[in-house]
């Protein structure tokens, strides 16, 4: 996606493309290839936008960073979620290390007394 920014202020808005649309003035179908970089879109649409959506400009344009903190969020989420259950593995197979020299400890008493 081109826009993401413009994408996701929309959709936060509670806005369909058909909505953005008809508040533009314009078909569905352009302002979808509008909002994927397919066909240009001119300074006073960004205006427009802004408006619509209650955000800047430029915050609109931007191609690299998403608005919402949500977004971030569920990547940091991820990200700490995978860290903790790399964490709870590495203990898992400490543990299995640990009873693994148990058993075996075990084994070997047992096959002594026999």
């Amino acid at each position: 996606m081109e826009y993401e920014n413009l994408i996701h202020a929309r959709k936060e808005k509670g806005l369909s493309q058909k909505e953005m649309a008809d508040l533009l003035a314009m078909e569905q179908t352009t302002y979808s290839k509008k909002e994927r970089g397919i066909s240009r879109i001119r300074e006073s649409e960004w205006q427009n936008f802004a408006k619509i959506l209650e955000k800047d400009v430029d915050e609109l344009k931007r191609k690299d960073k998403v608005l919402s903190t949500n977004h971030n969020c569920d990547h940091l989420m991820y990200f700490n979620i995978i860290k903790i259950i790399t964490q709870y593995n590495q203990i898992l197979e400490r543990e299995n290390h640990n009873l693994k020299k148990l058993l075996q400890k075990l084994n070997q008493k047992k096959t002594e007394r026999k």
